[in-house]
């Protein structure tokens, strides 16, 4: 595939800061559109002011503890029946909110500011190259009720651009209900469709000669990976997987990681594959998912959806209980897609004082 036509210079218009007229808003979200978004019930933000010329103010809700469900207390009531029945009468679990929901509120940013702030036209495909995140163990319980108001204190950088692709970065503060919970960093491209579409193409042509699906592939049950539900499942194992090496088993139908259709396999869902595959190094007979508390990843290459991907999670410091480290990889065929350095802290039961307090 060639590029025929000249390329299109990619506009770069950035408004003039002034002093912010009024306070945030948190009363109703953005329209889906403003962060490539189908479903509006998929919409964070709610609104975002101009603090300086790189710097903003951005607000969201969270209507929701967990990044994959809407109703977090009716998928713990799940998650602890059997072992933890006791529990669920006597006592609880500690957890922070989801950070992977703070990271989607980052990623959300990160579109609305580029074509909002910056002039980037609709239609340019955005591609995430490194995330970056440290959260403190601090929030709120997963058992807290309401809606949670979010503000992000975001700081962005314009890295080196070309005519057709422009590069840039954000540094978020995150604040849930008035709490600094820590950040989120981002590196990403804005890249004419064109060029796009070209990369995609060749991203294809390698995928070709990727392997097959290896036979015998079984879905990991969801107690394995901390949920309730089959259809948050995203890892599968062959009989002669060794320990820690699963295949992403995607469900196209999730109605949060597949708000609309990709050609390529999201990163979201790749991140989400990696908590899950951390999950898996837990004791047994807990199945709540752990806290990613620090993720350093960086994107290589687009993953083809209808080519397998390898998911591998190698442990590095601490083990099924407490606080621990693991270097977790993506790759299809012999390329890599993901790596990423974890960070994680596994739940704890709480006692009866505790939840009454």
């Amino acid at each position: 595939m060639s590029i025929s036509a000249p390329p299109r210079q990619i506009p770069l218009r950035h408004a003039a800061p002034a002093k912010p007229a009024r306070r945030l808003s948190f009363a109703r979200h953005l329209p889906p559109e403003a962060v490539h978004k189908a479903a509006a019930r998929e919409v964070l933000l709610t609104d975002a002011l101009q603090l300086a010329e790189d710097r903003f103010a951005v607000a969201a809700v969270w209507h929701r503890d967990r990044f994959l469900h809407h109703d977090v207390r009716h998928d713990l009531h799940h998650d602890i029946r059997g072992a933890f029945h006791h529990q669920l009468h006597h006592g609880g679990f500690s957890g922070p909110t989801d950070p992977l929901l703070a990271v989607e509120t980052a990623r959300q940013t990160l579109i609305h500011l580029s074509h909002r702030f910056y002039g980037v036209p609709e239609g340019h495909p955005f591609v995430l190259n490194t995330l970056d995140f440290d959260l403190q163990d601090t929030v709120t319980s997963v058992l807290a009720r309401g809606p949670r108001p979010v503000v992000l204190d975001v700081t962005c950088t314009r890295a080196a651009r070309t005519p057709r692709r422009l590069g840039m970065a954000l540094d978020a503060a995150v604040t849930v209900g008035g709490a600094h919970i820590g950040r989120v960093r981002m590196q990403w491209e804005m890249l004419d469709p064109r060029l796009y579409a070209l990369a995609r193409t060749r991203a294809r042509n390698e995928a070709r000669t990727t392997a097959p699906f290896p036979r015998g592939l079984r879905r990991l049950a969801p107690r394995e990976v901390g949920y309730a539900y089959d259809e948050h499942v995203l890892l599968a194992r062959a009989p002669e997987d060794a320990p820690g090496e699963f295949w992403l088993d995607q469900n196209t139908d999730h109605p949060v990681l597949f708000d609309h259709p990709s050609d390529h396999v999201p990163g979201m869902v790749l991140l989400e594959a990696f908590r899950q595959a951390v999950t898996t190094m837990g004791a047994p007979d807990i199945p709540l998912r752990p806290a990613l508390t620090h993720v350093s990843a960086a994107f290589t290459t687009f993953g083809e959806p209808d080519a397998p991907v390898r998911i591998t999670v190698r442990p590095r410091s601490g083990g099924p209980e407490g606080p621990g480290t693991a270097e977790v990889s993506a790759v299809q065929g012999d390329t890599p897609l993901v790596s990423a350095h974890v960070g994680y802290q596994l739940p704890r039961v709480l006692t009866r004082r505790e939840v009454a307090s």
